[in-house]
Protein backbone atom coordinates (compact mmCIF):
# COMPACT_ATOMS: atom_id res chain seq x y z
CA UNK A 1 0.00 0.00 0.00
CA UNK A 2 1.15 3.43 -0.75
CA UNK A 3 0.56 6.68 0.64
CA UNK A 4 1.20 10.29 -1.37
CA UNK A 5 1.70 13.25 0.99
CA UNK A 6 1.53 16.54 -1.06
CA UNK A 7 2.93 19.85 0.14
CA UNK A 8 1.31 22.86 -1.54
CA UNK A 9 3.02 26.26 -0.80
CA UNK A 10 3.34 29.58 -2.34
CA UNK A 11 6.09 28.58 -5.21
CA UNK A 12 6.03 25.00 -5.53
CA UNK A 13 3.85 21.81 -4.74
CA UNK A 14 6.04 19.43 -3.47
CA UNK A 15 5.30 15.27 -3.62
CA UNK A 16 6.20 12.05 -2.43
CA UNK A 17 4.89 8.63 -1.80
CA UNK A 18 5.61 6.28 1.43
CA UNK A 19 5.09 2.87 1.60
CA UNK A 20 3.06 1.19 5.10
CA UNK A 21 6.48 0.73 6.22
CA UNK A 22 7.35 4.72 6.21
CA UNK A 23 9.82 4.31 3.36
CA UNK A 24 10.17 6.74 1.08
CA UNK A 25 9.88 6.05 -2.52
CA UNK A 26 9.75 8.89 -4.66
CA UNK A 27 9.51 12.30 -5.03
CA UNK A 28 8.77 15.31 -7.37
CA UNK A 29 7.95 18.97 -7.07
CA UNK A 30 5.80 21.30 -9.32
CA UNK A 31 6.52 24.85 -9.57
CA UNK A 32 2.71 27.27 -8.83
CA UNK A 33 2.31 30.75 -9.83
CA UNK A 34 0.42 32.89 -6.88
CA UNK A 35 -1.80 34.65 -9.27
CA UNK A 36 -2.73 31.51 -11.15
CA UNK A 37 -6.55 29.99 -12.30
CA UNK A 38 -7.49 27.46 -9.75
CA UNK A 39 -8.24 25.19 -12.73
CA UNK A 40 -4.41 25.62 -13.62
CA UNK A 41 -3.92 24.56 -9.75
CA UNK A 42 -5.89 21.51 -10.61
CA UNK A 43 -3.84 20.69 -13.76
CA UNK A 44 -0.49 20.81 -11.24
CA UNK A 45 -1.91 18.35 -8.71
CA UNK A 46 -3.27 15.81 -11.26
CA UNK A 47 0.26 16.12 -13.18
CA UNK A 48 2.08 15.31 -9.98
CA UNK A 49 0.02 12.88 -8.54
CA UNK A 50 0.05 11.30 -12.13
CA UNK A 51 3.93 11.04 -11.98
CA UNK A 52 4.50 9.92 -8.45
CA UNK A 53 1.85 6.63 -8.94
CA UNK A 54 3.74 6.27 -11.87
CA UNK A 55 7.19 6.18 -10.25
CA UNK A 56 5.86 4.45 -7.08
CA UNK A 57 4.10 0.78 -8.21
CA UNK A 58 1.62 -0.45 -6.32
CA UNK A 59 -1.68 0.59 -5.14
CA UNK A 60 -2.79 4.03 -3.94
CA UNK A 61 -4.18 3.83 -0.53
CA UNK A 62 -4.96 7.61 0.29
CA UNK A 63 -3.15 11.21 -0.42
CA UNK A 64 -2.81 13.54 2.14
CA UNK A 65 -2.04 17.32 1.60
CA UNK A 66 -0.08 20.19 3.73
CA UNK A 67 -1.48 23.17 2.98
CA UNK A 68 -0.62 26.76 4.32
CA UNK A 69 -3.55 28.83 6.36
CA UNK A 70 -6.28 27.64 8.43
CA UNK A 71 -6.99 23.68 7.01
CA UNK A 72 -10.44 22.06 7.48
CA UNK A 73 -9.11 18.18 7.12
CA UNK A 74 -12.44 17.80 5.10
CA UNK A 75 -12.03 20.45 2.74
CA UNK A 76 -8.87 22.13 2.52
CA UNK A 77 -7.76 25.66 3.51
CA UNK A 78 -10.70 27.75 4.34
CA UNK A 79 -8.69 31.16 5.03
CA UNK A 80 -5.74 32.65 3.31
CA UNK A 81 -5.63 36.37 2.65
CA UNK A 82 -3.08 37.73 0.06
CA UNK A 83 -0.77 34.25 -0.68
CA UNK A 84 -2.17 32.03 -3.20
CA UNK A 85 -5.29 33.80 -5.00
CA UNK A 86 -8.28 31.57 -4.34
CA UNK A 87 -7.02 28.40 -2.81
CA UNK A 88 -9.23 29.02 0.66
CA UNK A 89 -12.29 29.12 -2.20
CA UNK A 90 -10.97 25.99 -3.58
CA UNK A 91 -12.38 22.38 -2.12
CA UNK A 92 -9.02 20.97 -2.31
CA UNK A 93 -9.89 17.62 -0.48
CA UNK A 94 -13.24 16.79 -2.50
CA UNK A 95 -11.82 17.43 -5.71
CA UNK A 96 -8.77 15.07 -4.52
CA UNK A 97 -11.24 12.52 -3.43
CA UNK A 98 -13.01 12.33 -6.81
CA UNK A 99 -10.33 12.41 -9.12
CA UNK A 100 -8.29 9.58 -7.36
CA UNK A 101 -11.10 7.77 -5.56
CA UNK A 102 -9.32 6.90 -2.31
CA UNK A 103 -9.47 8.98 1.04
CA UNK A 104 -8.02 12.27 1.36
CA UNK A 105 -7.07 14.52 4.60
CA UNK A 106 -5.09 17.81 4.44
CA UNK A 107 -3.67 19.75 7.24
CA UNK A 108 -2.11 22.79 7.91
CA UNK A 109 1.84 22.40 6.42
CA UNK A 110 3.52 23.62 9.43
CA UNK A 111 1.33 21.43 11.55
CA UNK A 112 2.21 18.21 9.52
CA UNK A 113 5.68 19.04 9.50
CA UNK A 114 5.90 19.10 12.75
CA UNK A 115 4.30 15.43 12.67
CA UNK A 116 6.56 13.87 10.57
CA UNK A 117 9.44 15.37 12.96
CA UNK A 118 7.73 13.95 15.81
CA UNK A 119 6.83 10.54 14.39
CA UNK A 120 9.80 9.65 12.85
CA UNK A 121 12.98 12.58 12.97
CA UNK A 122 14.58 14.59 14.39
CA UNK A 123 11.88 14.86 17.62
CA UNK A 124 11.09 11.57 17.61
CA UNK A 125 9.61 10.71 20.80
CA UNK A 126 9.89 14.10 22.43
CA UNK A 127 6.84 15.12 24.47
CA UNK A 128 6.90 19.09 24.05
CA UNK A 129 8.42 20.22 20.62
CA UNK A 130 8.26 23.16 18.95
CA UNK A 131 8.85 22.89 14.67
CA UNK A 132 9.10 25.63 12.66
CA UNK A 133 9.43 25.33 8.66
CA UNK A 134 10.88 28.49 7.05
CA UNK A 135 10.24 29.08 3.68
CA UNK A 136 7.70 31.49 1.67
CA UNK A 137 6.34 32.35 5.17
CA UNK A 138 7.31 30.83 8.68
CA UNK A 139 5.49 27.88 9.41
CA UNK A 140 4.69 25.90 12.78
CA UNK A 141 3.44 23.15 14.55
CA UNK A 142 3.77 22.30 17.90
CA UNK A 143 3.47 19.13 20.68
CA UNK A 144 2.41 19.65 24.65
CA UNK A 145 2.57 16.57 26.46
CA UNK A 146 2.58 13.94 23.94
CA UNK A 147 -0.46 15.54 21.96
CA UNK A 148 0.16 17.15 18.30
CA UNK A 149 -1.94 20.63 19.41
CA UNK A 150 -5.11 21.23 17.33
CA UNK A 151 -8.48 23.00 17.75
CA UNK A 152 -11.90 23.79 15.98
CA UNK A 153 -10.36 26.90 14.62
CA UNK A 154 -7.65 24.49 12.90
CA UNK A 155 -5.07 27.58 14.13
CA UNK A 156 -3.54 26.47 17.83
CA UNK A 157 0.14 25.62 17.21
CA UNK A 158 0.39 27.36 13.86
CA UNK A 159 0.82 31.00 14.40
CA UNK A 160 4.30 31.21 15.29
CA UNK A 161 5.13 33.28 12.42
CA UNK A 162 2.43 35.68 12.95
CA UNK A 163 3.38 36.61 16.56
CA UNK A 164 4.03 40.31 16.72
CA UNK A 165 8.14 41.27 16.73
CA UNK A 166 7.87 44.88 16.17
CA UNK A 167 4.65 47.12 16.21
CA UNK A 168 5.82 49.76 14.00
CA UNK A 169 6.59 47.11 11.36
CA UNK A 170 5.29 46.41 7.80
CA UNK A 171 1.96 45.30 7.38
CA UNK A 172 1.62 41.42 7.15
CA UNK A 173 -0.92 40.11 4.58
CA UNK A 174 -2.54 38.87 7.73
CA UNK A 175 -3.16 42.44 8.63
CA UNK A 176 -1.09 43.06 12.17
CA UNK A 177 2.20 45.10 11.85
CA UNK A 178 5.56 43.45 12.24
CA UNK A 179 4.50 39.78 12.39
CA UNK A 180 7.66 36.91 12.20
CA UNK A 181 6.28 36.51 8.06
CA UNK A 182 6.75 40.11 7.31
CA UNK A 183 10.04 40.41 9.12
CA UNK A 184 12.49 37.03 9.53
CA UNK A 185 10.34 35.05 6.56
CA UNK A 186 13.08 34.11 3.70
CA UNK A 187 10.79 36.13 1.64
CA UNK A 188 11.56 38.96 3.82
CA UNK A 189 14.97 38.42 3.35
CA UNK A 190 15.22 38.27 -0.10
CA UNK A 191 13.35 41.26 -0.59
CA UNK A 192 15.74 43.12 1.87
CA UNK A 193 18.83 42.08 -0.03
CA UNK A 194 17.08 43.41 -3.24
CA UNK A 195 15.98 46.18 -1.85
CA UNK A 196 19.48 46.92 -0.58
CA UNK A 197 21.36 46.17 -4.00
CA UNK A 198 18.66 48.21 -5.90
CA UNK A 199 19.92 51.00 -4.18
CA UNK A 200 23.30 50.24 -5.09
CA UNK A 201 25.03 49.21 -2.18
CA UNK A 202 28.35 47.31 -3.11
CA UNK A 203 27.92 43.68 -3.11
CA UNK A 204 29.62 40.61 -4.24
CA UNK A 205 25.91 40.17 -5.77
CA UNK A 206 25.82 43.24 -7.84
CA UNK A 207 26.48 41.31 -10.90
CA UNK A 208 23.61 39.07 -10.30
CA UNK A 209 20.02 39.96 -11.85
CA UNK A 210 18.22 41.71 -8.50
CA UNK A 211 14.75 39.94 -9.36
CA UNK A 212 16.67 36.33 -9.28
CA UNK A 213 18.59 36.56 -5.97
CA UNK A 214 17.54 33.90 -3.51
CA UNK A 215 17.90 32.59 -0.56
CA UNK A 216 21.04 30.04 -1.76
CA UNK A 217 22.52 32.98 -3.56
CA UNK A 218 22.48 35.53 -0.10
CA UNK A 219 24.34 32.38 2.14
CA UNK A 220 27.00 31.77 -0.98
CA UNK A 221 27.44 35.60 0.00
CA UNK A 222 27.27 35.43 3.76
CA UNK A 223 30.11 32.44 3.53
CA UNK A 224 32.19 34.59 1.27
CA UNK A 225 31.79 37.44 4.09
CA UNK A 226 29.98 40.27 2.10
CA UNK A 227 29.55 43.03 4.41
CA UNK A 228 26.22 43.96 3.25
CA UNK A 229 25.18 40.93 2.93
CA UNK A 230 26.19 39.58 5.83
CA UNK A 231 24.83 42.33 7.71
CA UNK A 232 21.62 42.16 6.48
CA UNK A 233 21.29 38.17 6.97
CA UNK A 234 22.43 38.84 11.03
CA UNK A 235 19.67 41.63 11.20
CA UNK A 236 17.31 39.10 9.77
CA UNK A 237 18.44 36.05 12.42
CA UNK A 238 18.10 37.99 15.15
CA UNK A 239 14.59 38.80 13.52
CA UNK A 240 13.80 35.03 13.84
CA UNK A 241 15.24 34.60 16.70
CA UNK A 242 12.61 37.00 18.46
CA UNK A 243 10.08 34.76 16.89
CA UNK A 244 11.62 31.44 17.78
CA UNK A 245 12.10 33.14 21.72
CA UNK A 246 8.70 34.11 22.00
CA UNK A 247 7.19 30.88 20.99
CA UNK A 248 9.85 29.65 23.43
CA UNK A 249 8.37 31.54 26.06
CA UNK A 250 4.61 30.68 24.98
CA UNK A 251 5.29 26.78 24.69
CA UNK A 252 8.36 26.20 26.62
CA UNK A 253 9.25 22.98 24.21
CA UNK A 254 12.16 20.33 25.73
CA UNK A 255 13.46 20.97 21.81
CA UNK A 256 13.27 23.09 19.09
CA UNK A 257 13.37 22.00 15.27
CA UNK A 258 13.70 24.13 12.16
CA UNK A 259 12.82 22.64 8.68
CA UNK A 260 12.83 24.02 5.79
CA UNK A 261 15.11 24.73 2.19
CA UNK A 262 17.16 27.18 4.51
CA UNK A 263 18.34 24.61 6.62
CA UNK A 264 20.95 23.11 3.77
CA UNK A 265 22.43 26.51 4.88
CA UNK A 266 21.99 25.11 8.90
CA UNK A 267 25.66 25.94 9.79
CA UNK A 268 25.31 29.88 9.13
CA UNK A 269 21.94 29.90 11.09
CA UNK A 270 22.09 27.28 14.23
CA UNK A 271 25.04 28.70 15.84
CA UNK A 272 24.13 32.36 16.20
CA UNK A 273 20.35 31.50 16.37
CA UNK A 274 21.37 29.36 19.81
CA UNK A 275 23.79 31.77 20.94
CA UNK A 276 21.07 34.39 20.65
CA UNK A 277 18.28 32.15 22.28
CA UNK A 278 20.18 30.70 24.99
CA UNK A 279 21.82 34.38 25.94
CA UNK A 280 18.13 35.77 26.22
CA UNK A 281 16.23 33.42 27.51
CA UNK A 282 14.75 33.87 31.01
CA UNK A 283 14.14 30.06 31.68
CA UNK A 284 14.79 27.66 34.80
CA UNK A 285 17.22 26.69 35.89
CA UNK A 286 18.99 29.86 33.89
CA UNK A 287 21.60 27.69 32.71
CA UNK A 288 19.49 24.86 31.12
CA UNK A 289 20.26 25.31 27.54
CA UNK A 290 17.53 25.32 24.83
CA UNK A 291 18.40 22.74 22.45
CA UNK A 292 17.57 23.03 18.46
CA UNK A 293 18.20 20.74 15.63
CA UNK A 294 17.71 20.79 12.25
CA UNK A 295 14.89 18.49 10.70
CA UNK A 296 15.63 14.87 9.66
CA UNK A 297 13.67 15.78 6.51
CA UNK A 298 14.38 19.47 5.93
CA UNK A 299 12.28 20.82 3.13
CA UNK A 300 10.34 16.76 2.99
CA UNK A 301 8.92 17.55 6.42
CA UNK A 302 5.80 18.80 5.14
CA UNK A 303 4.88 15.85 2.70
CA UNK A 304 6.32 13.21 4.85
CA UNK A 305 3.81 14.56 7.53
CA UNK A 306 0.94 14.65 5.11
CA UNK A 307 1.23 11.00 3.79
CA UNK A 308 1.63 9.76 7.63
CA UNK A 309 -1.39 11.97 8.65
CA UNK A 310 -3.72 10.04 5.40
CA UNK A 311 -2.22 6.68 6.62
CA UNK A 312 -2.81 7.11 10.20
CA UNK A 313 -6.53 8.43 9.74
CA UNK A 314 -7.08 5.08 7.44
CA UNK A 315 -5.74 2.83 9.84
CA UNK A 316 -7.34 4.68 12.58
CA UNK A 317 -11.51 3.76 12.57
CA UNK A 318 -12.26 7.02 14.66
CA UNK A 319 -10.69 9.17 12.19
CA UNK A 320 -12.01 7.98 9.07
CA UNK A 321 -14.75 9.59 7.72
Amino acid sequence: MNWIGLDIGGTRIKGGVLDNAGRILTRAVEDTQAKQSLRAFERQLDKLVSRLIQDAPGTLAGIGAAITGPVDPAVGCVYLPGKIRGLDRHRTVPYLRARWKVPVTADNDGRLACLAEWRAGAGRGCANLVVFTLGTGIGSGVVLDGHLLTDRHWQRGTQCGHMVIDMNGPRCLTGPRGTGESLASVTALVQSVRDHLARGLPSKLGNRAIHEIAFTDIARAVRRKDPVITDIFERWLNRFAAVVLNSYYAYTPDLIVLAGGPMHAANLILPRLESLLNGAAFRVPPDHPIPVRVARFVDDAGWIGAALSIREAACDPKQSS
